[in-house]
């Protein structure tokens, strides 16, 4: 009965404020603690905590501690006055601020978050929820989420060790950890025809796992959930707002429709209840995707009712999916026992020679061990994942139109038939029928159980419940975003001829043309301007290109007959009028495809790039241990994971996939986020964006970055000014720090390239970019409308090359391309790259040198020093490309790493076609 009060009680068993005041903290607790109880239920008149309830606490707050800290020795005493990255080491000086005003801050809103409710649950998801928030905004001047928890070792904020406290609160004295996958991921998301598609599999995944971790939020506490973070997740949010009833601010529908939980999450629970948790949260997911699924079979069925014969089947496939697994592993209670399984498990002694090392105040406990923990418990789901479920998967013939593994849906029972196609085909063609804007005409489509749950639930389900908006841009729309920003800009000179195509396709509803472009910043651009601009918002970007009026393609595309003479006019008499006054559409677009590198390194904790534990050490503290000659061991260790190391990485994570993400692809830029689920992010771009947010986002994940009071994002790798935090809206953002890198993998794709094969490139470039370039790189691959594939890559700098960033470099290239060197240079350089792989670096800047004047244009202003100091930046560029090259390949091959200078000529030809709007 008392589980949320405890939970309270070691949420605030240290104030927010310790570190400002630490003589005098446990009575600012006190105060804190009595506040927060008042009015609940069990809870004495007086308002002070019993005393099992702060037994409890200082327990949890013992394990929580061992876990994050190092066992010092007694009198160890630091001051506060800096904090230190968790994953970088990076220091940045903490502002110096008031105690007496913080003191009565805190006081103030533990008091105003406390009267809000008298239900024990709200009220902790309340402190839990808006603590942090809520004293950012009444005293910014304080620093609240950079405070430390230890001043020794100042790498984790006390607010982040205080949720760890009471997530442990209840779990002891025998706390077990769960971790929980869903699946399949990649294969469930790349089967994929239509851009949406795409989109709302990733946004399934995200939605089945909120609703396993939701069976744990409710019942343990959100809390409870280590990695990733709950803190801001919209989802969760909108949890607390409709089903909690509780004063959180409902997320917006832009916000909501952001897939942004990966599909997998680790929590602690009491061991007596983790497996009927595991069990619970798994019918949470089948149900759900039960129930979504039966929203859709019941809407189409209203439509269709034809579509009700496909019953058997539809039944056998739904069952298919998810894959859902979990593992627990139940702590000892004897933490010498955990290093012994731990050592026999995987041979390692790093942990008994731990606690001989790390001898301190006090007696190690359970959460000295939470490293090995986690390890068992990943080591226990890998063996489960490797324990297959054999099930009779055969499907018969008549395969799916987007997953091409299971039968498509039709009123036939499964034995294949002399008339199996044209009989399947007649099904489909009946609920294109209805359904046009949703399935291909003719029965040129036929889905199975799960590919038409995954194309119509947004429709039928999603936009009533969450009321997210159902329209995604398809690759015309995003392929024509820049030719539609050129239209907004010119609008006086294209506002005719684009009224002339708006109202003749108007005249023609059978084409269903008006679906949504939805791209954000071109909605907010046409938000601010006439009725007609916000009209052109609702026309997909197909009918922007000439090519789309071709009467054959239209009937065999949407399945209606169009006239010769209307289709001539819109083709030749409003585009080209249009192509002619402002440009022509690009039919060329981006996939961008972004993952950490090594992440699962870095959360379990052995990524040799973490720091040391010396490196994250007040010098003050480190100074007194080094003097002890048994701790130098210890202070030579890597840090090890910890609670409060993955809530930082799960708060950096989130601060990316949340705020940076979103903002630089929907905000700054004309693309649309398939996904972000923390370190890896999909999204669609149009061409000329495609450099430009591959470079920020890189930067951002890093904490290499910084907003600029235009709103543009400032880059500059390596400079020591950055300290692993975001200035964020006035708030500072925990990010991943120097010391981690991301891989990006880019696909150019003509926009009527089938996507499914777009998406399995973009996942290779991407794998290229690791394995190719050797992480911390970006891989292109170009696929030209011809046929031919060019790949090129390189890392993000090259320190040793005097190279600090290279996108930036190739960007200020192309500006030169388009104002004082024709388009030429990169075709020059592209033919004599592979005589001049051969030659020594001085030769090959001799002859850039002479292709540079050769290309000058005539009326450019380019001195012989400027050309001179191109070349030699272009030569540094190809030397440093040239430790990539694979000498083995055929010269021709350009889709592997060639000789440097090679690789820069596919860099510049690259360059050449963007600076041409998407022409060679």
């Amino acid at each position: 009965m008392d589980w949320w009060q405890r939970k309270i009680v070691a949420l605030l068993h240290d104030p927010p404020d310790k570190v400002l005041d630490i003589p005098t903290h446990k009575g600012r607790a006190s105060v804190l603690m009595q506040t927060a109880l008042r009015g609940l239920p069990d809870v004495p008149a007086t308002g002070v905590p019993e005393g099992a309830w702060i037994d409890a606490a200082n327990k949890s707050d013992t394990v929580a501690s061992a876990a994050d800290r190092l066992n010092f020795p007694r009198d160890i005493r630091a001051p506060s006055d800096f904090v230190l990255h968790p994953l970088s080491g990076q220091k940045m000086p903490l502002p110096a601020a008031d105690p007496q005003r913080a003191s009565e801050v805190q006081a103030d809103v533990v008091d105003n978050l406390s009267r809000r409710t008298n239900d024990p649950q709200k009220r902790f998801l309340l402190l839990w929820r808006c603590l942090e928030d809520e004293l950012t905004q009444c005293e910014p001047n304080v620093p609240w989420s950079l405070l430390p928890a230890d001043t020794r070792i100042p790498d984790h904020s006390l607010l982040q060790h205080a949720r760890v406290a009471s997530a442990f609160v209840n779990c002891l004295p025998n706390p077990a950890t769960l971790l929980f996958a869903i699946g399949p991921v990649q294969g469930f998301i790349a089967a994929a025809r239509k851009t949406r598609d795409l989109w709302m599999s990733s946004f399934l995944l995200s939605y089945l796992t909120w609703h396993a971790i939701k069976v744990i939020a409710e019942q343990l506490g959100p809390d409870h959930v280590l990695f990733p973070s709950m803190l801001g997740q919209p989802l969760v949010d909108l949890w607390l707002h409709c089903e909690k009833s509780m004063p959180v601010e409902k997320p917006s529908p832009d916000r909501l429709r952001l897939a942004t939980l990966p599909n997998r999450f680790f929590a602690v629970a009491p061991a007596e209840q983790a497996e009927e948790l595991a069990r619970q949260a798994e019918k949470a997911v089948r149900e759900e995707w039960k129930r979504l699924a039966g929203r859709v079979w019941q809407e189409i069925c209203q439509q269709v009712p034809e579509f009700a014969k496909a019953k058997t089947i539809w039944d056998r496939q739904l069952a298919q999916f998810p894959e859902v697994y979990w593992a627990i592993y139940k702590w000892d209670d004897e933490p010498e026992k955990i290093a012994e399984l731990f050592q026999q498990v995987t041979g390692s002694k790093r942990f008994v020679k731990w606690f001989e090392g790390t001898k301190g105040a006090y007696a190690h406990n359970q959460g000295s061990v939470y490293a090995a923990c986690y390890e068992l418990t990943e080591r226990a789901l890998g063996a489960r994942k490797a324990f297959r479920d054999f099930k009779d998967r055969a499907e018969p013939a008549g395969k799916c139109s987007l997953c091409g593994e299971r039968q498509a849906l039709s009123d036939l029972d499964g034995q294949v038939t002399q008339d199996w196609w044209k009989r399947e085909k007649e099904f489909w063609r009946k609920v294109a029928e209805k359904f046009a804007s949703d399935v291909a005409p003719e029965g040129r489509e036929r889905l199975c159980a799960i590919c038409t749950v995954k194309r119509f639930v947004a429709k039928f389900v999603f936009a009533c419940e969450l009321n997210i908006p159902t329209k995604f841009p398809s690759t015309d729309s995003i392929a024509a975003a820049t030719f539609v920003e050129a239209l907004f800009e010119q609008w006086a000179k294209a506002q005719k001829p684009v009224k002339d195509l708006l109202d003749t396709i108007s005249r023609q509803p059978e084409w269903h043309a008006f679906v949504g472009m939805g791209i954000a910043k071109l909605e907010r651009k046409a938000e601010k301007l006439d009725a007609k601009e916000q009209e052109l918002m609702n026309l997909d970007g197909e009918w922007l290109f000439a090519e789309s009026y071709d009467p054959k393609r239209i009937k065999r595309a949407h399945g209606v007959e169009v006239s010769e003479e209307v289709a001539w006019r819109l083709r030749e008499g409003v585009l080209r009028k249009l192509y002619d006054e402002i440009a022509r559409p690009n039919d060329y677009y981006a996939v961008l495809f972004m993952d950490g590198d090594y992440m699962g390194r870095w959360l379990s904790g052995t990524h040799e790039g973490l720091p040391k534990f010396a490196e994250l050490l007040h010098p003050k503290v480190r100074e007194q241990l080094e003097q002890q000659p048994e701790w130098h061991t210890v202070l030579e260790t890597q840090r090890l994971i910890s609670p409060s190391l993955h809530a930082a990485i799960s708060e950096a994570l989130a601060n990316f996939a949340l705020n940076a993400v979103p903002y630089v692809v929907e905000e700054l830029h004309a693309g649309r986020l398939v996904y972000a689920g923390g370190d890896d992010v999909l999204a669609l771009l149009p061409l000329k964006d495609t450099l430009p947010v591959a470079r920020k986002l890189r930067a951002l994940f890093s904490g290499e970055a910084k907003r600029q009071s235009d709103g543009d994002i400032f880059v500059e790798f390596g400079s020591k000014q950055w300290t692993g935090w975001l200035d964020w809206n006035g708030r500072k953002l925990l990010t991943m720090g120097n010391r981690t890198t991301a891989s990006i993998g880019i696909v150019i794709a003509h926009r009527l390239h089938p996507l499914r094969d777009v998406l399995r490139q973009v996942r290779e470039a991407e794998e290229d970019a690791k394995e190719s370039y050797g992480r911390n790189a970006i891989c292109i691959r170009w696929l030209k409308r011809s046929g031919e594939q060019v790949q090129m890559g390189a890392k993000f700098f090259y320190p040793d090359h005097c190279i600090n960033d290279t996108l930036q470099l190739l960007l200020e290239f192309a500006d030169l391309m388009r104002s004082k060197i024709s388009r030429g240079f990169a075709t020059d350089l592209m033919q004599e790259s592979f005589a001049l792989a051969g030659l020594d670096a001085k030769a090959q800047e001799a002859e850039l040198r002479r292709l540079l004047k050769r290309r000058r244009k005539s009326d450019a202003s380019l001195s012989e020093d400027q050309i001179k100091d191109w070349a030699q930046k272009l030569v540094r560029l190809a030397v440093a490309l040239d430790t990539h090259a694979d000498h083995t390949a055929s010269l021709f091959d350009l889709t592997r790493p060639q000789r440097g200078i090679v690789e820069l000529g596919k860099w510049l030809t690259f360059l050449r076609f963007l600076t041409g709007g998407g022409e060679a």
